[in-house]
């Protein structure tokens, strides 16, 4: 039984959860590769789709993010072991986490009732998650269960199990509590159990009272882009969708800054960057693509970084967080998990949580062009600039984005079609655009299909 754990520890992190996690694995003579992401040197995803359309199946960085990616798949069982970070995993998992794209293909198919990418291979292993809380969250840790739940959905896992050990509990607590995650399959989170963390009517965590007489920031008026697409050399929507709120927010006095997060991010002279524009601003704005389910890598690094280093709220006028999430699926919801960790991370530095946007097909719409020039030349978009329109001129004015503006950026685009006519319109077409730019590469269908890292592999019985 072959055994894959990413762990995802920080530097100095003194983890008992984790020993007795290879404890329990010895005693079922399991073959155990752990890969300890802090030591590792790989890069991020840049979101270039090479490994669809250039290296079907490989990733085009050539350093351990492939090893991993190999390992993982040729497992009967990964595990990610690490600390919840506001709900999420930590930006070391989320790095290796964000270099398994090539292990499914571009292309689309319905599974579960929902939009997914289809798998590469015929099998893939099952997944755990183990989540560790120096303090108990509920929320948190329930969020964290439902996105493991969402990875092993994307990956076809054949099951899944996923909890929060607290590092407080005594050790015969946590090592029971670790067998039964080793033996347990949970239900896929699918319907409410994903939708109920979408966002909806406002939430601030402020009385009504409260939300009621929150008034303009009246001492300055400073705001933070902080765009978290790791594509690289071309437009991407998140850059479009947050460069247009930025400018209505300057049509409104304020002063804005685009922040475009990179690799310098991980040095020192990154994070000081970073936590100069962020210590300025009154308002975040975080605008980046669903990645894995989640945050990309650098946008989870930025968040640590910013809630390490940010000084704690005071005054009347806490710095204030919004976001603007958009995904590949044409399912707004996919987004929920995502927009999740923002509102936690608000929640657990102090700021006050103006709301997100969740939006599908994102890319499938914009395609790199302003969303002035979608409208005139592209789908209909309409009621994502109405959407737009009403998160700036609340964010300008110290409110959060209206239940309206939220409603609207979900909508179907195509006026009238139900949304299951658009689903499978959306399919056809995404899949067309995948061979196109496959073709443009010199990469047929069939070598789009490649199966790089499958062997002949008489999978154990999994844990």
């Amino acid at each position: 039984m072959k055994i894959v754990i990413l762990d995802g520890r920080r530097e100095g992190d003194a983890c008992p959860v984790f020993d007795i996690l290879l404890d329990a694995l010895q005693s079922r003579e399991a073959d155990v590769q752990t890969f300890r992401l802090h030591d590792i040197k790989m890069g991020s995803c840049i979101g270039c789709f090479g490994c669809w359309l250039k290296t079907p199946g490989i990733c085009v960085e050539a350093d351990e993010g492939r090893d991993i990616a190999q390992a993982v798949l040729r497992s009967d069982t990964t595990i990610l072991i690490g600390p919840v970070t506001f709900g999420g995993y930590s930006s070391e998992i989320k790095k290796a986490q964000d270099r398994w794209i090539p292990l499914i293909l571009p292309d689309f198919g319905l599974f579960h009732g929902e939009v997914h990418h289809k798998p590469r291979y015929a099998r893939y292993p099952r997944l755990i998650g183990i989540g560790i809380q120096s303090r108990a969250n509920d929320e948190e840790a329930h969020l964290f269960k439902v996105l493991v739940g969402r990875n092993a959905l994307n990956f076809h896992a054949p099951s899944y199990a996923a909890d929060v050990v607290q590092a407080t509990d005594s050790e015969a607590s946590q090592h029971a509590q670790i067998q039964r995650i080793l033996e347990r399959e949970d239900a896929f989170p699918l319907g409410k159990a994903i939708t109920s963390l979408m966002p909806g009517a406002v939430s601030t965590d402020l009385p009504a009272d409260d939300q009621e007489s929150m008034a303009p920031l009246d001492r300055s008026r400073r705001a933070l882009l902080l765009l978290g697409s790791p594509k690289i050399g071309s437009p991407s929507t998140s850059g479009i969708l947050g460069g247009y709120v930025l400018k209505q927010l300057a049509g409104y006095g304020w002063e804005t800054t685009p922040l475009t997060l990179r690799r310098n991010l991980i040095k020192e002279s990154g994070q000081a960057e970073l936590l100069a524009a962020a210590k300025r601003a009154d308002l975040i704005l975080l605008a980046f693509p669903l990645y894995i389910d989640s945050l990309p890598f650098l946008m989870m690094k930025a968040l640590e970084v910013m809630a390490g280093q940010l000084d704690p709220p005071s005054g009347e006028n806490p710095k204030r967080l919004a976001a603007i999430v958009n995904n590949g699926f044409p399912e707004s919801y996919q987004n929920a998990p995502a927009v999740a960790i923002c509102r936690r991370f608000a929640v657990d530095t102090g700021m006050t949580w103006l709301g997100g946007l969740a939006m599908g097909a994102g890319e499938a719409l914009f395609r790199g062009q302003a969303i002035e020039e979608t409208q005139r030349n592209g789908p209909p978009v309409v009621h994502v600039r109405r959407a737009l329109d009403l998160t700036g001129a609340a964010l300008a004015n110290g409110r959060a984005i209206p239940d309206e503006a939220i409603r609207l950026i979900r909508k179907t685009p195509i006026p009238i079609v139900p949304f299951r006519l658009w689903r499978r319109f959306f399919i056809k077409t995404a899949n067309q655009h995948w061979r196109r730019g496959a073709a443009a590469n010199q990469v047929g269908s069939e070598a789009m299909r490649a199966q790089p890292y499958e062997h002949d592999h008489q999978s154990a019985k999994t844990i």
